[in-house]
């Protein structure tokens, strides 16, 4: 499993301390992850020329959240961002750590996991009349310097089309259950039935390659100015109504 460090971020408005995760694998990259709305905070990438890389926009503190209105990070819950400023409960385990919170009938939890592959997965299960999860990832435009973006998707919403190119056809399975193997240091538990290829971005500049999957339908690309946002939705919820769903980003080095 990943190694994970575990201390304070620091103290909200109302007293409540939060708490922050790193995750960490073997060629030590690590991502951070927070209590406090069950963020993603920050994903940090070592590229061929050993240069440590910040992929996404965060901040420092908890506090720093609470004051901000941009959503850094937040997990969706059918769209709003209600459960983003309340400390979810919180469990480590072999595949990372685990953010768990019922609020009325609703019960929601998001699991980041980290490979040795550089995968970072985000796997989501709700429960409660929820219809769709899922986590605006934002990225920086200082890591992924004009990024070429590819994407496919059954449904696919940007606010600047000229930016991106859309793949003229649905998205197909592409990611299946071992398909990267398994990783007995870092194992994450792929979704039996497949993940779609939604996304390839490239940064010719940077050199580098981000490939995502989702077992979603649709992929929403938001241009920010200082980088870009992604957030999948379209949750298929199984049989007994609750939704299991993944997301899976792989980063790679590429000349």
């Amino acid at each position: 499993m990943p190694t994970i460090k575990k201390e304070s971020f620091g103290k909200l408005k109302g007293g409540q301390e939060a708490t922050l995760y790193t995750l960490r694998n073997n060629k030590g990259n690590e991502v951070k992850v927070t209590d406090f709305g069950a963020r993603i905070v920050s994903w940090r990438f070592r590229n061929a020329d050993f240069e440590n890389k910040f992929i996404l926009i965060g901040h420092k503190t908890a506090a720093d959240y609470e004051a901000d209105d941009k959503e850094l990070g937040v997990v969706y819950v059918d769209g709003k961002s209600d459960l983003a400023d309340k400390i979810w409960s919180a469990s480590e385990h072999v595949e990372g750590v685990t953010f768990s919170i019922t609020d009325g009938d609703r019960k929601v939890s998001v699991t980041y996991s980290v490979s040795n592959d550089n995968e970072l997965s985000i796997k989501y299960e709700a429960s409660g009349g929820v219809e769709d999860v899922s986590t605006k990832m934002v990225f920086s435009g200082d890591a992924l310097t004009a990024p070429d973006f590819k994407v496919f998707s059954d449904d696919f919403k940007s606010v600047d089309d000229k930016m991106w190119k859309l793949i003229d056809k649905p998205a197909e399975v592409e990611m299946e259950l071992g398909m990267f193997g398994f990783d007995i240091g870092c194992p994450i538990d792929y979704l039996d039935a497949g993940l779609k290829n939604g996304a390839d971005i490239f940064s010719a500049a940077d050199k580098l390659l981000l490939n995502m999957y989702a077992t979603q339908d649709n992929v929403h690309v938001e241009k920010l100015p200082d980088g870009f946002a992604i957030k999948t939705s379209g949750t298929k919820k199984t049989d007994n109504g609750e939704i299991k769903s993944q997301t899976v980003y792989v980063l790679k080095n590429r000349s």
